[in-house]
């Protein structure tokens, strides 16, 4: 984070004041909404159900939502009003003005915050749209910039912790489950397990202790850059995690997958596939009813780790 954003964001939340709201007979009355789902790739999906709740209710004319184009692909079939933008990380930056203009003049009775950026980008997003009431999940009580914080229970899944806007908002849950799916042709290949760990050194470990087992892996790399090395050293079983619509079809082959929270996770769970995800030290993840997931913390030792997937592999 840059010296002049958090200037910038300092001095927006100092002088920034709302007046006055009665919020009984605001979130009674209101019709627009502007909402900004999970953009952190690996959770976004999760938001899906309180969007989908969400539009049910209040129409798709009602709702416009604020996407990050990298993850388009997981909203593209929602029925609601978008707005795409890319990502930034200074009030100066061209991404950042572009999508103060795609908003300029339009007015919304509540923008619904939720991520879990830092405070100082969280008041960037909340600054541009014009809106009574500015509603965040977990953010700081001291930003003036959201009139409306909710709070969550810390052993809320991930689904759980976006459904907790609906009961503010009068929203009835549409449904519990995420019941996304594209339409292919491709088939399930026996003994194939996709592979998404940031880590490239574990990533090409994983890779060789599968191949000695008589597993087909394929390696899906999350920086292009990284491509064409890797492929010295493997061959051509690889794919880079982005345009993420070939990504939806090599992963509709693998019988499961070993990944980090990246979108080839949200792409595996709506395939409902068995997988193994790994966490970093400073993560976490509740598993959902319904979805085979294993979670494996990073922070334990590398023989650890590879027993479990040892186990996992063998259906353990």
């Amino acid at each position: 984070m840059s010296i002049l954003t958090k200037r910038y964001a300092g001095f927006k939340r100092h002088f920034y004041r709302t007046g006055p709201i009665d919020f009984s007979k605001e979130l009674k009355s209101y019709k627009t909404l502007l909402i900004h789902p999970v953009m952190e790739p690996g959770r976004e999906i999760f938001s899906l159900p309180a969007i989908e709740s969400i539009i049910a209710q209040k129409g798709e004319r009602n709702v416009m939502l604020l996407i990050n184009e990298k993850l388009k692909f997981f909203f593209k079939d929602i029925p609601s009003k978008k707005i795409f933008y890319k990502c930034f990380s200074s009030p100066l930056s061209s991404n950042y003005k572009k999508l103060k203009e795609s908003l300029k003049g339009k007015e919304y009775d509540i923008f619904v915050e939720l991520n879990s950026f830092n405070e100082d980008i969280l008041t960037m997003f909340a600054l541009i749209p014009k809106s009574r009431i500015r509603m965040c999940v977990n953010g700081s009580r001291e930003n003036p910039i959201f009139n409306m914080i909710i709070t969550t229970d810390k052993l809320h899944n991930e689904i759980e912790r976006n459904n907790v806007v609906l009961k503010p908002l009068g929203i009835k849950r549409k449904k519990k489950r995420i019941d996304w799916q594209k339409h292919t042709a491709t088939r399930k290949e026996k003994r194939k397990i996709g592979i998404a760990v940031y880590n490239n050194k574990t990533a090409l470990r994983l890779f060789s202790l599968l191949k000695n087992r008589n597993f087909t892996p394929f390696l899906f790399v999350n920086e292009r850059k990284k491509v064409e090395k890797m492929k010295k050293k493997i061959g051509d079983a690889l794919l880079p995690i982005y345009p993420l619509e070939k990504v939806y079809e090599e992963s509709v082959s693998c019988e499961s997958i070993i990944t980090s929270i990246n979108p080839v996770f949200s792409i595996g769970f709506l395939q409902r596939k068995r997988m193994l995800l790994l966490i970093e030290r400073d993560k976490n993840f509740l598993p959902f009813d319904g979805h085979h997931i294993e979670v494996l913390s990073l922070s334990e030792k590398s023989k650890s780790l590879f027993n479990k997937v040892n186990d996992f592999i063998e259906g353990k």
